[in-house]
């Protein structure tokens, strides 16, 4: 069974109970099955599946893929959430199309839309030869997510995993998300999230373009490009930046379950417009 421990605020959050039992027992249940295979339950799969654990650097968030779907578990808590948020979602969006996960949603919503942050009609080839490759099909279409080509109020639900970090206006991507969304739909987003109150500002855009970095360069894979540059580790406070960008409600939902593959820190953004 997996709970869903929810809050609004980082006050809300603080010094919570329950989530500090979860930490406790995820660290426990990463030590006790670590370096070996583990058949746990997958709530996509929705059948037993086989899990591996790795050792001292796993990452349990990036890391532990079921092996049937093949998705992480930042990924799998995401579609989990947007079932329980809009379990009759139609008009779907996804802020990235060459992946596997945009691929095993492609195959459950056949009308799914997505797109890449990419000019290049050649690398847009490549990058649908890639989805190909992961059983996904159609052109891959090009969106910049500050300035969207849908039609106001035309989608149910927006799913972003881990894109937002890498938008240096993360605010007019939130504005154009509320735009596009009828009332009562649904934005599903994950990014790195520290846990704190304060977003953490690692690199800024110039009025020049040039970019600014105030701490080490962070950059994240990407199937063509080879690394995308981090430009925030988001705190609590993002979740003032989507209310003020016109979402009625706005929370951090971290599922846990286990059983399923969830260890503690799936921390995943969940607004309604």
């Amino acid at each position: 069974m997996t709970e869903l421990h929810s809050f609004s605020t980082f006050e809300e959050r603080r010094d919570d109970e329950q989530l500090r039992d979860c930490w406790v027992q995820s660290r426990a249940s990463l030590e006790e099955r670590a370096s070996r295979d583990v058949e746990l339950y997958c709530g996509l799969c929705r059948q037993p599946a086989t899990y591996r654990f790795g050792g001292k650097a796993f990452d349990p968030r990036e890391q532990l893929c079921c092996g049937s779907c093949g998705l992480n578990a930042r990924i799998r808590a995401g579609v989990l959430l947007l079932d329980d948020a809009l379990p009759h979602a139609a008009d779907l969006y996804m802020t990235e199309q060459a992946t596997p996960a945009y691929a095993w949603m492609q195959r459950r919503h056949p009308a799914l839309r997505g797109s890449e942050f990419e000019h290049d009609p050649a690398a847009r080839e490549r990058l649908a030869a890639h989805l190909a490759s992961l059983g996904g099909n159609g052109p891959v279409k090009y969106e910049d997510v500050t300035a969207l080509s849908f039609d106001s109020a035309m989608l149910d639900a927006i799913v972003s995993f881990d894109v937002l970090e890498h938008v240096p206006d993360y605010r007019a991507a939130l504005r154009e998300f509320a735009r596009v969304l009828r009332q009562g739909g649904v934005l599903i987003a994950t990014f790195p999230f520290t846990d704190h109150e304060q977003t953490i500002v690692r690199a800024r855009m110039q009025g020049n373009g040039e970019i600014e970095h105030l701490l080490e360069p962070e950059y994240h894979g990407d199937p063509i490009s080879g690394g995308v540059l981090c430009f925030y580790h988001f705190g609590w406070d993002v979740l003032d930046a989507v209310r003020e960008a016109g979402f009625s409600d706005a929370r951090m939902v971290m599922p846990w379950a286990p059983g399923a593959g969830l260890e503690y820190g799936l921390w995943t953004l969940v607004a309604r417009r």
